[in-house]
């Protein structure tokens, strides 16, 4: 056992081989009784250990510790073999069986060498960022500057993980990012331009259930005291209870910022947060980034405002084309252009002679070594995130009263409306309440993931699964369904229980068919909303989608050739109306003012060779059709957001 409380750095060397020779397991945590102890806040008392087996091997394993141990940028679960060779992360402390310990806050924040980032555009290779050499002191804070379209939000995605360089290489904290990033994304926090935060939650409710996604054995006590912390730092703690939606932008992004410092990152990442800002606001706001500086967090914003150098250390000015021009000193970069002003910088960046000219004030001679391995994802349980994402998203939408009232009232309003219109179960009610079922299923889900891009392309980067995600959304969206479909069955009921002419038949079943065909609709409102990049362009498309749907459903308009009848097959309206009409068994026929089989006279309207089949007009057959209609755009709705964003 140590004899003191050592404060580690790169000069401390630990044997653990060593240790192991004479006791089972050695001990590390933030204890004194710990064998190896690592005086950091990052780190559990108790936070992880290594011991021998029976065949030599050295085993780590974590204790259930707050933050995990890691082993080459892997997070580790029970037991895990190691060897001299590897690196093994604790907090924010590096270390070996034998060598030096690092202390990671120490090392340089970011180094890039080459790095080039590429895009196809119209068919032609568009070069964004060129070769670009760069070393960002620890601690400091570097403004990124320079005209539209020059690379500056590109370097900083590139630089952060979210959108990784086609060439080069990116160190944070000595460490290469690709093969280390399940660790490193640990150590980074990162705010887009647009805000990543639910405003339909309070502060504390975003902050909380951001912390159960991010931290592990965190208890709620803990997050809450953790929480009041980084609100009463970032002065917004008398906002705690209040909907985001009510703050105004400086508050927001305080707000964004709080939600990144819940894992206590080393590197903070932010793409032009000056810019929805008051000049008042603004001193606030960058007098909150330097505190954070000088506590030991290095800050990278791309800006736009000149005044905000007056709080950098250091700028990066580049030139279109994504060539660095300058890097230094954040208040002599006047000298460097022999200008009296920031903005006559812009007038001479277009200059290629500033491109020639350029030296690396820092050239990088000490290139850390890495051993390139297989990326393992580790993220949360699936259960586990699906639990969270869920419930967070339950209370969004039941936070945002006005929208879910909204969403509720469009089924009593359509039911009634059929009430008023219809005094017999015509063909005409079947097929309108299949189409209110798609209809509910799509308008409910066409926006829900469009209109929370940023939040789900930074929860991406961090530990969120695809998977758990869309889930949560069906569950959710799902529960809606069936109270809409609940409500819109009951009024049908009630108003034909005892009919003119015949009655509504097998409510519960019709009820269950409702539910069902609205919850499958879900899916097409999922996939519109995971395709499109705007909220706006869904609901332009939304029409254009359901359309079809009423005109392929066999009864607006008779299906009198094979390639029409083929293109019915992939519209929920087909088998919606055919499921309803076997569930209702027989129709009113105005015409002819007689009852008849609501199947038989549909399928008067389909193709011959169709009514041929041995199933068909069964709802087996219906069920199935929608099941595999659900999966297709089940698969779509994955591939889709998989595209959104590239995870390293």
């Amino acid at each position: 056992m140590m004899s003191k409380d050592q404060k580690l750095n790169s000069e401390d060397k630990i044997d653990i081989i060593e240790i192991l020779k004479n006791k089972p397991k050695v001990l590390i945590g933030r204890s004194l009784d710990c064998d190896i102890v690592l005086n950091s806040n990052y780190i559990s008392r108790k936070h992880a250990e290594i011991s021998r087996n029976s065949n030599g091997d050295y085993i780590i394993r974590d204790n259930n510790s707050t933050n995990g141990t890691f082993v080459n940028g892997q997070k580790i679960i029970g037991d895990f073999k190691i060897t001299n060779s590897d690196k093994i992360f604790i907090g924010k402390k590096q270390l070996s069986l034998v060598g030096n310990v690092k202390d990671l806050s120490k090392e340089s924040a970011v180094i890039t060498t080459g790095i080039q980032k590429i895009f196809k555009k119209n068919g032609k290779i568009e070069k964004v960022l060129q070769k670009i050499d760069l070393e960002v002191h620890s601690k400091s804070l570097l403004a990124i500057m320079g005209p539209s379209g020059c690379g500056k939000t590109t370097l900083l995605k590139t630089l952060n993980g979210e959108a990784p360089a086609e060439y080069g290489e990116v160190y944070l904290f000595g460490l290469e990012l690709k093969s280390n990033y399940e660790y490193l994304k640990t150590l980074i926090g990162y705010v887009p331009q647009y805000d990543s935060i639910h405003t339909q939650l309070t502060v504390r409710e975003s902050l909380y259930f951001t912390a159960k996604m991010r931290l592990d054995n965190y208890s709620d006590f803990q997050i809450n005291k953790k929480i009041d912390s980084l609100l009463e730092e970032l002065g917004v703690k008398e906002k705690s209870e209040d909907l985001i939606s009510s703050l105004s932008g400086g508050q927001k992004k305080r707000v964004c910022i709080a939600q990144e410092l819940l894992s206590e990152p080393l590197i903070l990442f932010l793409d032009e947060p000056t810019s929805p800002l008051d000049p008042a606001t603004i001193e606030s706001f960058l007098n909150i980034l330097k505190r954070l500086s000088n506590r030991g967090t290095t800050i990278i914003m791309v800006s736009h405002k000149p005044s905000d150098l007056d709080y950098m250390d250091e700028v990066l000015f580049l030139a279109k084309g994504g060539f660095p021009i300058y890097l230094g000193d954040s208040k002599k970069y006047k000298k460097y252009f022999d200008v009296d002003t920031a903005l006559a910088v812009y007038s001479l960046i277009s200059d290629s002679k500033w491109i020639d000219q350029y030296s690396n004030p820092r050239p990088i001679t000490n290139l850390p070594k890495y051993k390139k391995h297989k990326i393992i994802k580790n993220n949360k349980p699936f259960s586990e995130q699906y639990y969270w994402l869920t419930k967070r998203y339950f209370k969004i939408k039941t936070n945002d009263k006005t929208n879910t009232a909204v969403m509720l009232l469009q089924a009593p309003i359509i039911a009634v409306l059929i009430w008023i219109v219809f005094d017999n179960i015509t063909p005409a009610v079947p097929f309108i309440t299949a189409l209110s079922a798609i209809w509910f299923g799509t308008n409910n889900a066409a926006r829900e993931i469009v209109s929370e891009l940023p939040i789900f392309k930074r929860e991406r980067m961090f530990n969120m699964d695809i998977g758990p995600y869309i889930l949560s959304k069906i569950t959710v969206l799902a529960f809606f369904s069936v109270v809409q479909s609940a409500i819109f069955i009951l009024i049908l009921y009630i108003k034909f229980k005892d009919g003119v002419t015949l009655n509504f038949n097998s409510p519960i079943y019709a009820f269950f068919w409702m539910s069902f065909l609205s919850i499958a609709a879900t899916f097409l409102g999922l996939l519109l909303s995971a395709s499109l990049s705007t909220a706006e362009k869904v609901m332009s498309i939304v029409p254009i989608v359901l359309i079809p749907q009423i005109m392929l459903a066999g009864l607006v308009a008779k299906i009198n050739n094979w390639l029409v009848e083929l293109i019915s097959y992939l519209t929920f309206t087909r088998w919606g109306t055919e499921g309803f009409n076997f569930i209702q068994d027989k129709i009113y026929i105005e015409e002819i003012r007689k009852k008849k089989r609501a199947v038989e006279h549909l399928h008067e309207n389909f193709l011959e060779k169709y009514t041929d089949l041995d199933y068909s007009g069964q709802i087996g057959l219906d069920i199935i059709a929608i099941i595999l209609l659900t999966l297709i755009m089940g698969y779509f709705i994955y591939t889709q957001l998989k595209k959104k964003i590239k995870v390293l």
